[in-house]
């Protein structure tokens, strides 16, 4: 049985994990044509997008519509092509070579929260009315969930919806704040409290009276795409267009941020691959003091940084998309409760999404601006690309949830797993009295050796830390949230460590010996090995004192020291670098 969250308790190779070199043939055929559309039809038309031209974004919309890619996640009986996570994932990514955040707000919002929940929870007759025309680009739909005064409590909701005296709609009042796509949308997914208490999911089609559109908002990053309050005053909603179970949209809610978390980890996989290829365009033409100024030591750092980012961050995303379809395999399609158990199925691996989602928008942020740094004053300058980038990569960090509620959520399902045994990490953490009586742990593999027994130290090391916060504070953990924090970038940093080692391994297990992979993995490794034990010290010097700290801190200094690799990492740096600029582009 698929359970999220194992690679805590499962030592590094026990199991085969997906990556993009598993894509198949089909699958990459699919990604190829969204990126040529990308690269074609958006790339050059960036700047009218960023504009603000509803008619353009609309009409890209369309064409994208006319060769399936918005039409990923639906099912075939209703119009769409009916694929799998890794591909729709794989399309994310290839949009946002475009270069337009702006466009992909538009292509996600509409691909992701305002159509999933349709697919997932609409019912027969929804899913006929409503999909073949979100699929088709017909249709723009858009979400409607945050409201001036609930954005991270959503449930704090204040619209109301209340049963026409004839029973035949549900008449909706409130205002929803910050909607993608609500300037120019048909549909609208909103949830609102029936007689004030049951939180409850609608689909809202735009052209009923009522529905007021406020202005756009001036935005400081993705002015192309339309952001905008709907205030809804006495909405006739046919009850037909209810959407799930009354006093249930919390699950429809959070089951669609879970997948637009991933969604939204492909999209800034694919903004970083354009941000590097950018910017190492620039530093191979610009000269300073007689060369190329990407000859610089200083140079090579940002880039090699900026790679390893990008491969950590594709590794734990295809490896997060593959265990989620791996899950959704084992579901029959013909139960009535198909749809539901797809739910369940992603629901599994929500942690890794949470993951993907926090690691995903850091890593792009601090890409995009190594980016403009490295064109120097001219990143500044909005003719060149990378200024955009980083005004528009800002959001990310708050969108699908902010990064401050997902480290909440990743810790916290951790700590419901090992309440409930849902993982044995009660057991795993046993395993360190062994380590602290210097019984040392030993790896069986030729591949990245030293570094996969660093890897499974940082392990001993999260959970001695997660194993004290639940002894000093129990169940109250949650209401320690930089505790919380800390605990969540352990375990982020043990999942990119776990998939990336897994990855190079079976790489060169595959096709032999790459020292740019074996580099990555390295550098990576030490880096967030270290990181580890420097949080484990912050972390344990809050949670203890007297003689319990003095104690702690020699157990960590303990399991600490196997995670002290040995080395040059400047001289790693610089070869990533050089082999970077022999290609002239990102290439793994």
């Amino acid at each position: 049985m698929a359970v999220g969250g194992r690679f805590i308790v499962e030592p590094i190779g026990r199991r085969k994990i997906f990556t993009v070199d598993d894509i198949s043939e089909e699958q990459e055929e699919i990604g190829r044509i969204a990126r040529e559309f990308a690269e074609e039809q958006i790339l050059p038309k960036k700047k009218e997008i960023e504009r603000y031209n509803p008619e353009l974004s609309r009409q890209l919309m369309r064409e994208l519509g006319e060769l399936g890619m918005l039409s990923i996640d639906i099912p075939e009986e209703y119009g769409g092509l009916g694929l799998d996570k890794v591909t729709s994932a794989l399309v994310n990514e290839r949009i946002a070579r475009g270069e337009s955040g702006s466009f992909m707000v538009t292509f996600s919002a509409h691909t992701g929260i305002a159509t999933l929940p349709i697919v997932l929870f609409g019912t027969e007759e929804q899913k006929k009315k409503y999909l073949p025309k979100l699929g088709s680009g017909e249709w723009i739909g858009s979400y409607a969930l945050t409201e001036p005064g609930a954005g991270t409590d959503a449930l704090a909701a204040k619209t109301t919806a209340r049963l026409s005296e004839d029973g035949k709609h549900y008449i909706l009042n409130g205002t929803k704040q910050f909607i993608s796509n609500g300037g120019w949308c048909q549909t609208l997914i909103c949830y609102a409290k029936i007689d004030g208490e049951k939180f409850t999911g609608f689909i809202v089609n735009m052209d009923l009276p009522g529905v007021e559109i406020g202005a756009e908002e001036k935005k400081m990053g993705y002015k192309g795409s339309s952001t905008v309050s709907v205030t809804l005053n006495d909405v006739p909603v046919p009850v037909e267009d209810l959407l799930g179970i009354p006093g249930k949209g919390h699950h429809i809610a959070f089951n669609t941020l879970d997948i637009g978390r991933y969604k939204l980890g492909a999209a800034v996989l694919g903004g970083s691959k354009a941000a590097i290829d950018e910017a190492v365009k620039y530093a191979l033409q610009r000269h300073q003091f007689g060369q190329p100024i990407a000859n610089f030591g200083a140079i090579k750092s940002k880039f090699a940084n900026m790679m390893i980012r990008i491969y950590d961050l594709e590794s734990i995303l295809y490896r997060t998309v593959g265990d989620i379809d791996a899950a959704i395999s084992q579901v029959d399609h013909s139960g009535e409760d198909y749809y539901q158990k797809i739910v369940q199925a992603i629901g599994t691996f929500a942690t890794e999404a949470s993951m993907t989602k926090v690691f995903g928008t850091e890593a792009h942020w601090l890409n995009t601006d190594d980016g403009l740094q490295i064109f120097g004053g001219y990143g500044y300058i909005e003719d060149y690309p990378m200024a955009a980038m980083v005004r528009d990569t800002r959001v990310d960090r708050i969108f699908e949830g902010t990064n401050e509620i997902n480290r909440q959520i990743i810790t916290g399902h951790f700590l419901k797993k090992a309440l409930l045994e849902e993982l044995p990490i009660r057991d795993k953490i046993k395993e360190n009295e062994r380590l602290l009586r210097g019984i040392p742990i030993e790896i069986e593999s030729d591949i990245l050796q030293k570094e996969k027994i660093a890897l499974e130290y940082a392990k001993a090391i999260t959970l001695y830390v997660f194993n004290e916060s639940i002894i000093r504070y129990g169940q109250s953990l949650p209401h320690e949230q930089q505790l919380m924090e800390i605990l969540a970038d352990m375990f982020t940093d043990i999942y990119v460590m776990d998939s990336v080692l897994a990855r190079v391994t079976q790489y060169v297990e595959k096709n032999g010996y790459e020292a740019i992979r074996m580099h990555i993995a390295q550098i990576g490794t030490a880096i967030k090995a270290q990181r580890i034990a420097a949080n484990a010290r912050t972390a344990l010097l809050a949670i203890e004192e007297g003689h319990e700290l003095e104690q702690a801190l020699a157990d960590l200094a303990v399991l600490s020291e196997p995670t002290n690799l040995r080395l040059n990492l400047f001289q790693m740096r610089r070869e990533l670098a050089d082999t970077l600029y022999e290609h002239g582009q990102y290439m793994l």
